[in-house]
């Protein structure tokens, strides 16, 4: 309970260092002004997990911007302490785990748009004759 109390006088501060009201943020972000209140007292309890840390986000964002990434890091770690051990087999690999992949497979330089453009040409061209040939043969 200790943490989440120093945390809420954290963000506290640095709000009032910035010289920022809880008005300002309210108004910029289109959250309710209480909420920023029991936030900064320590209560985070006021809403589901997910909405608390959406409007903690706003709030940081409109404060400092820079400082914002590291300030949520430390709230997941003070309320969820487990997210971080979390190993997300869905999540693709880090530029760090690729040796020799082929980042972007799509780009090919077997044809280039000229080749496919002409290719299409000749297929038409080619539906085309047919076409001619069959009406003056009825």
């Amino acid at each position: 309970m200790d943490k989440i109390q120093n945390f809420a006088n954290a963000i506290k501060q640095l709000r009032k260092s910035k010289g920022i009201t809880l008005d300002q943020i309210s108004d910029a972000c289109k959250v309710k002004k209480n909420y920023f209140e029991k936030m900064e007292n320590g209560d985070f309890s006021f809403k589901s997990d997910i909405y608390v840390k959406l409007f903690l986000v706003e709030y940081l964002k409109y404060i400092d911007l820079d400082k914002a990434e590291s300030i949520i890091q430390e709230f997941d770690n003070i309320f969820n302490p487990s997210v971080t051990d979390i190993n997300l087999t869905f999540m693709p690999p880090s530029v760090d785990d690729i040796d020799n992949v082929d980042l972007n497979p799509i780009e090919s330089t077997d044809y280039d748009p000229k080749q496919i453009a002409i290719i299409i040409f000749i297929i038409i061209f080619i539906i085309f004759i047919y076409q001619a040939i069959n009406s003056f043969l009825i």
